[in-house]
């Protein structure tokens, strides 16, 4: 390994974006320093501030992580304070065409929590507004990071990349690590770099913060997500309400999102049985950011790493889980091999391709789970086989039960709910029901 490609003391790390990638990979960059008896410096350049409520300090997020990784970053020596979770939830509610269904956690350590990535919707209490994006940002503080508020506009490549800001040269890095997402304009700066990087590809959504006060939110939802897996509108692949403090977050994914389409499915029986009237015709904030589809073609090259949703993140579900994995197999790569692109490409690739591949079994998962959504035949078996699950719990494993909990939570990997699918006794109960529902319809 050529030393130029070492991080050796005093090498300084651009890390541009502070959400969870660029602030975890921080921590465990500057963790695996000292493990190594290395001094390095990280600056983490975000211009948002995540103290702030409202456009200012969002992060265009449904902010659902697992317990798992609640864990996960317990055993980091990242103890997430109570107060920056808004709800535990160990159940969920799936509303169908054909009837709505009940779901509980298949196991007590699959719960799942919920929390703000930034600051807030617009208005929020003072006392409510704990940041997980801003928790973590401090937390790489602590750990011996810099913050910079400025906004990087530009990186000049040469021996070593320049990052620029307003014009004005900022800081020439060892590395710069690109933590950013698809809806920040950064992954220009990368794709104008000449190393072949280009952004994923994108799907659109919806997501706003609907205020029904916590009493009103802990007697409608409890401790309970509710899905909608309904046919209309059709665009939509799937939404959901997920229960925070005093709001409820409102996350819909699908195709060519817009206004009319969350109207359409506010508007629906399951939707205005849930919502409060003023809620529905009432004003809330809009934003549609884009979803990666796809991972990005050439996430690393020499002296540069790109992690977050802008590189490798699963599909549609838990992008928190997925910054944890990709910034901890970059910091690795980094500290204890090496920033040159074979370096990346030994040591930090797998973790990447491992995403990618997992993603092509959960286009799989969601291509199934979208016809058991719009074929009504398919839709009442699936109901009447969870709720028969839901009624034997306490006898037998709940099998499709903990197939849609993982799927929609994403506790598990699509790979191994794809291999859960394939067992024969529950696609028998799949079409015993399937056929006493279209006896049903024929009669």
């Amino acid at each position: 390994m050529k030393s130029e490609y070492t991080l050796n003391d005093n090498a300084r790390i651009a890390v541009i974006g502070g959400g969870p990638s660029g602030s975890l990979f921080s921590i465990f960059a500057l963790k695996m320093a000292k493990m190594i008896d290395r001094k390095i410096n990280i600056t983490v350049f975000e211009s948002k501030d995540f103290t702030r409520d409202g456009p200012v300090g969002c992060n265009r997020c449904g902010g659902v992580i697992s317990e798992h990784l609640i864990q996960a970053l317990s055993i980091e020596g990242i103890n997430i304070p109570t107060e920056v979770i808004q709800r535990s939830i160990n159940s969920y509610v799936l509303h169908t065409q054909r009837g709505d269904v009940f779901i509980e956690s298949p196991a007590a350590e699959k719960r799942i929590a919920t929390v703000y990535r930034g600051g807030g919707p617009k208005g929020i209490r003072i006392k409510e507004k704990q940041s997980f994006d801003g928790f973590l940002l401090n937390c790489a503080v602590e750990e011996g990071a810099s913050h910079s508020p400025l906004r990087i506009d530009g990186i000049r490549n040469g021996d070593k990349p320049v990052l620029t800001s307003g014009g004005n040269d900022v800081m020439e890095a060892d590395l710069v690590v690109g933590a950013f997402g698809v809806n920040s304009s950064t992954w220009k700066m990368f794709e104008g770099l000449g190393i072949g990087y280009k952004l994923p590809e994108t799907t659109s959504a919806f997501i706003t913060e609907l205020e029904m006060g916590f009493e009103s939110v802990s007697s409608t939802f409890g401790s309970s997500i509710h899905f909608f897996l309904v046919p209309e509108p059709g665009n939509v692949k799937f939404a959901a309400l997920i229960p925070k403090g005093n709001y409820v977050t409102l996350c819909i994914l699908g195709k060519d999102i817009d206004e009319k389409t969350v109207r359409g499915l506010l508007h629906t029986p399951a939707a205005r049985m849930l919502l409060p009237q003023d809620v529905l015709d009432g004003k809330f904030c809009k934003c549609f950011p884009k979803l990666p589809l796809t991972t990005a073609q050439v996430g690393f090259a020499d002296r540069i790493v790109i992690i977050g949703d802008a590189g490798s993140s699963r599909l549609f579900k838990d992008g928190i889980g997925a910054s944890y994995m990709m910034s901890k197999a970059a910091a690795t790569a980094a500290l204890f091999y090496g920033i040159s692109k074979q370096n990346f490409a030994e040591h930090y690739l797998p973790a990447y391709n491992r995403t990618r591949n997992d993603n092509r079994y959960g286009r799989f998962v969601y291509a199934v789970t979208n016809a058991y959504k719009n074929i009504g035949i398919l839709t009442e078996a699936m109901v009447n086989v969870v709720n028969k699950e839901q009624d034997r719990r306490n006898k037998e494993f709940p099998r499709l039960s903990s197939m849609l909990w993982d799927t929609f939570t994403g506790n598990e990997t699509y790979r191994n709910i794809f291999l859960r699918g394939t067992n024969i006794g529950m696609h028998k109960n799949l079409l015993l029901e399937s056929a006493k529902a279209l006896f049903r319809r024929s009669s």
